[in-house]
């Protein structure tokens, strides 16, 4: 039997808190063992062993990062959570040393359900945003000039 709507968010919600806590047995509790994250840029889906190292290396390099959810919209198995992150950069991250650089960033994440259990999410996160914080030389994003009335 499907879960309800919002079963579905709070699972999710409590997906957020756990790991910001820093309890990765969440992974064994609340994931399905077929579970797949896809990120951009990955050019596959990480099983749960590569999620798992994943949010290592994450929480490792911003060991208080916490995320407020801004927005949750679901339908069927389907959650998707807009939020807000935060943290300061006390290791490597991505091959980049630790900055001691205070970050703020974004992203989405589109959850799948699967028998009560997370089994796939989407994310898309404001990668650019982040390493630029962290110091990173990658370009700063303009708007194009305005074009002169004709």
């Amino acid at each position: 039997m499907p879960m309800d709507v919002k079963a579905s968010q709070a699972m999710v919600r409590r997906r957020f808190a756990e790991l910001d806590k820093k309890n990765f047995g969440v992974f064994d509790e609340m994931f399905a063992g077929s579970y797949r994250l896809n990120l951009p840029g990955m050019p596959k889906a990480l099983d749960l062993d590569g999620t798992k190292d994943f949010y290592h290396m994450l929480y490792t390099a911003f060991p208080d990062l916490k995320h407020k959810i801004v927005e949750q919209i679901s339908a069927g198995n389907k959650v998707v959570t807009r939020w807000e992150a935060t943290g300061t950069h006390r290791a490597a991250f991505m091959g980049i040393a630790p900055t001691q650089s205070k970050v703020t960033f974004t992203g989405i994440n589109i959850y799948t359900l699967t028998r009560g259990k997370l089994s796939q999410s989407h994310v898309n996160w404001d990668m650019l945003s982040l390493m630029q914080q962290i110091g990173t030389d990658a370009p700063r994003l303009a708007l194009p000039p305005k074009r002169a009335a004709e």
